[in-house]
């Protein structure tokens, strides 16, 4: 078990990790049965992942398909090993140049120090139309 403030301080140092580009750092605190869940139609990097080549994989769609502009982090909550995140994102869609937004939530389940469980929720719609050719 990991406790309250472990689980929301290893979000926060995955985040600090995805603001400097250090993939290899997330990658390497997800847990070989992790289900990485990012949603939507029409977006390159939705789909259901699993483990650290499943997370790897969905990073390199990311990083092929959208330039961040702002990525901020805003609040946590937490209950047991979960911990949601609040916070706000702004991209452009490399392959169409148009710009999206969001506001998001994200769900991180933590056992043992490492990610077992993460899901996305954000405008699945306004991304899917800034892909859009």
């Amino acid at each position: 078990m990991t406790t309250t403030s472990t689980a929301v301080e290893l979000v926060q140092s995955l985040y600090e990790a995805f603001g400097r580009g250090d993939i290899p750092f997330v990658i390497a605190h997800v847990a070989d049965d992790c289900r990485w869940i990012s949603p939507g139609q029409g977006i390159p990097a939705a789909g259901a992942y699993v483990g650290p080549a499943g997370a790897g994989e969905f990073f390199q769609r990311l990083g092929g398909s959208e330039e961040f502009t702002r990525f901020e982090p805003r609040e946590y909550f937490t209950k047991g090993d979960d911990v949601v995140a609040l916070g706000f994102e702004e991209c452009r869609s490399r392959a169409t140049g148009k710009t999206m937004s969001t506001n998001w939530a994200m769900l991180f389940r933590v056992r043992d120090g490492k990610v077992v469980y993460w899901e996305a929720f954000y405008d699945t719609s306004a991304y899917a139309n800034a892909h859009r050719g």
